[in-house]
């Protein structure tokens, strides 16, 4: 039989494609059966190698008629990446422990990092996060309750924007705001505000935060656009590479990688040997 399902996009064009399809899937019988999948296909990529302009008017239709349609592949890309995260390896517990080692510097005291807590803690949680990731969002209840309950403990928030342009210009705004150097509390405000927006976040929406806080909108979206944020940036996507965090939340606590957002009371066990 023929598969019904490839053909769906292709039939909304018609014409010659659309009648060379429908009478395939009319095809009766043995004759049916005798036409080959193969030579539908090959005579489809033949049609659109020769009309590659047929689909578009198809695509942009749907779309039209089926708005929710961008949506739902989105929550759909974005549950399967989260997914993939929580279930990907993390390194060997002997091989983190080294990555860790081999990169202190720029995991607990990289130029332009976000740090909340006690600035001088003797132990410290690194967060990787995304600020549209619901994951994330949902943690951000943990590291508040680490900066209440854990009063000698620094965490330190690297900017992993895994989710799209969005996430990168915010990521940026973010790691420029550290260029005018804000206290604790408005570091903690500006991560809080922001992981708590109905909707996507965004470099308007993190410049809005920002300005709401004092800070200079203007000089800030300049900062953002420089090679100095990009460096930074850069060295956090290295940094989550080397250790096996490809999803957000991801954390570095003492010598360990901890995938997802395990809770506050998981990250409290681990701090004790923390660093």
């Amino acid at each position: 039989m023929i598969d019904r399902p490839r053909f769906a996009l292709a039939r909304l064009r018609g014409g010659a494609l659309g009648i060379f399809v429908a009478a395939a899937i009319a095809v009766p019988g043995t004759a049916h059966a005798q036409m080959q999948r193969a030579d539908v296909d090959n005579a489809i990529q033949q049609y659109l190698a020769a009309h590659p302009e047929a689909l578009g008017p198809a695509i942009e239709k749907y779309l039209a008629d089926h708005p929710e349609a961008v949506r739902t592949a989105l929550m759909a890309l974005i549950a399967k990446r989260n997914a993939t995260a929580q279930t990907a390896p993390m390194p060997a517990a002997s091989n983190a422990k080294q990555v860790i080692s081999d990169n202190a510097k720029a995991l607990y005291a990289a130029p332009l990092q976000t740090t909340l807590g006690a600035a001088d803690g003797a132990r410290t949680v690194v967060e990787f996060y995304d600020f549209n990731c619901g994951y994330c969002r949902k943690a951000l209840g943990d590291t508040l309750a680490l900066i209440a309950d854990e009063p000698n403990v620094r965490i330190v928030l690297k900017e992993l924007p895994i989710l799209g342009p969005d996430s990168v210009e915010a990521a940026k705004v973010a790691i420029a705001l550290q260029m005018h150097h804000p206290s604790a509390a408005e570091s903690l405000e500006f991560h809080r505000r922001l992981l708590a927006t109905q909707g996507r976040v965004d470099r308007a929406a993190a410049l809005a935060v920002a300005a709401d806080l004092g800070f200079n909108a203007g000089e800030i979206e300049k900062d953002a656009a420089s090679a100095e944020v990009s460096e930074a940036l850069q060295l956090n996507m290295r940094l989550a590479s080397a250790l096996g965090i490809n999803g957000t939340p991801g954390y570095v606590v003492g010598d360990s990688v901890i995938p997802g957002a395990v809770g506050a009371a998981a990250l409290k066990a681990r701090i004790p040997t923390a660093p």
